[in-house]
């Protein structure tokens, strides 16, 4: 006889649960007010379900009060915990930029083509779903703005997914153009962390 585990609720129940149990384990009890906003969603889930739209009034705003505050932590998955349940949900995230950092964390710490694969889908995820606000983004004179440095993130880890034996040799050769004058700073700082990154590994 084969025992099964039980589980109460579904998997994006069970994935908010995992969620603020990793903030009690990494925030103690020294954020009640934030801890609280995270039992909310928890609370929806509950009340709702874990998956489909949340008929509910500024949610948006709880999610971009939380991504806001979590930016402040150094745990990117509590980060991409908050932002994939707002995905689950439909609820628009306003709060990006966190969320690209915290992706790009994500791929920097990656220990192989699996985990990279994984932050590959997730990028792919996100620029599905904040395409639609984001795509008419007119501040064309912020080279830092995070529609873009999102879609670099996400070029850089399909090639790093794809050809992990050329990593080195590509990055090598991208630092190179990307010195010229020109190149949006904020490229060239992820390129050379990137080269930095590979270069290591192959030592």
């Amino acid at each position: 006889m084969v025992i099964q585990p039980i589980k109460f609720g579904d998997e994006g129940q069970v994935a908010t649960r995992e969620l603020l149990r990793r903030f009690d384990a990494s925030a103690g009890s020294g954020r009640k007010e934030l801890r609280a906003q995270l039992a909310t969603l928890e609370n929806l889930d509950r009340q709702c379900g874990g998956m489909g739209r949340i008929p509910l009034e500024d949610v948006e705003g709880l999610v971009a009060g939380i991504v806001a505050e979590l930016a402040t932590f150094d745990d990117p998955d509590l980060v991409v915990g908050v932002a994939l349940w707002a995905l689950r949900h439909q609820v628009e995230l306003t709060q990006v930029e966190p969320v690209v950092n915290a992706l790009a964390q994500r791929a920097n710490r990656a220990a192989g083509k699996q985990e990279l694969a994984a932050v590959f889908g997730l990028m792919q995820g996100f620029i599905a779903h904040v395409a639609p606000r984001l795509r008419a983004d007119l501040e064309r004179s912020n080279p830092e703005r995070p529609w873009r440095i999102l879609h670099v993130n996400f070029a850089f880890d399909a090639l790093d997914a794809a050809l992990p034996d050329e990593r080195a040799g590509f990055y090598s050769e991208a630092l190179a153009v990307a010195l010229a004058p020109g190149i949006d700073r904020g490229v060239r700082e992820k390129i050379a962390r990137r080269h930095t990154q590979w270069a290591a590994n192959m030592r």
